[in-house]
């Protein structure tokens, strides 16, 4: 091979990496383009996904917030309930204890008077 047929191949070479060269960043560039438009898209997915989500919790916490207060409702009308009921029983037992020591009162008085008379 003479010095010119090398020289017209290196120069046919260079060129081919040259463009091969451009072609890659060219490719390159695009495959970025189209990742940064991927990621674009998952992003918004995932702050439309995050979006609901939170929708959906503030909803359900809402609910279970409404349903504690329901609950701490009927505890307290529970507890005024129960609180009425042992007035109440207390009320009876001091009525009912009264009642007994009448009676027990009356019996003894009885048997006072009994041991008092002589027979």
């Amino acid at each position: 091979m003479d010095h010119e047929t090398t020289e017209e191949i290196k120069r046919y070479l260079d060129v081919t990496v040259a463009n091969l060269r451009g072609e890659l960043k060219a490719d390159i560039r695009e495959v970025r383009e189209d990742l940064r438009v991927e990621i674009h898209e998952v992003r918004e997915d995932l702050r439309l996904e995050i979006h609901e989500f939170k929708r959906h919790t503030d909803v359900v916490t809402e609910s279970l917030r409404s349903e504690i207060r329901l609950v701490a409702e009927g505890v307290a009308g529970l507890d005024e309930k129960f609180t009425q009921e042992f007035v109440n029983v207390r009320a009876e037992m001091r009525e009912q204890s009264d009642d007994l020591k009448a009676l027990v009162r009356t019996g003894y008085a009885n048997l006072d008077r009994r041991i008092a008379k002589p027979s």
